[in-house]
């Protein structure tokens, strides 16, 4: 299926070398489905618990967060994805991402952020953007966080899940901060093109 998907971004081979990368996914089940499906090897998914009952007890927790569980099983015998809660403790959390090719974070943002810093990986937030790590810091700049609804969340984790591709591929450079994007429905083609302030 993934030769499909990619068919005209990368040869074979390439699309065969996604199975040595791995992602680090924190707060994000559709980017954890969508590369699974694209053909990346190993997924480490970190999540919160929070269930439907929670979201309707805690006003601060969106619906959007709510699931009845958030702990994920290995997808096939030929994928690897791994899933944890989501610890407290800053050094666990370090260690459960030692080894990841790119973070990216949905939720616990500045967190996961130092630690792609530390790591000297590649970071991307809850928008369309890629923190390199020989480039401008997450910590630099400002931006304004998404509100999401469920289709602009789920057209925000598509794209990014293509620039992850693209990272891995090389097919075309993915953008790169300062440079972002959100998903607006206002503009032509759903796409918003603003620059992080720094």
């Amino acid at each position: 299926m993934r030769k499909i998907f990619w068919y005209g971004m990368a040869d074979e081979r390439k699309i065969d070398y996604l199975e040595k990368f791995s992602v680090g996914i924190i707060g994000s089940r559709m980017i954890m489905e969508i590369l699974w499906r694209s053909g990346v090897g190993c997924l480490r998914y970190i999540g919160d618990f929070v269930t439907p009952m929670d979201a309707r007890i805690d006003s601060t927790i969106k619906p959007l967060e709510a699931n009845d569980y958030d702990v994920v099983h290995p997808m096939s015998s030929d994928s690897c994805v791994i899933s944890y809660p989501y610890p407290e403790d800053y050094q666990e959390l370090k260690r459960q991402l030692k080894g990841i090719d790119v973070i990216v974070a949905h939720k616990h943002i500045r967190n996961c952020a130092r630690i792609a810093e530390e790591l000297g990986v590649p970071f991307i937030p809850d928008i369309i953007t890629t923190f390199l790590p020989d480039g401008v810091s997450f910590f630099d700049v400002k931006y304004l966080r998404p509100e999401y609804d469920p289709i602009s969340y789920a057209l925000t984790c598509s794209i990014q899940a293509g620039e992850i591709m693209r990272i891995f591929t090389g097919y075309r450079l993915p953008v790169i901060a300062p440079e972002a994007y959100v998903v607006d429905f206002n503009e032509p083609n759903y796409l918003k093109k603003i620059n992080l302030k720094s």
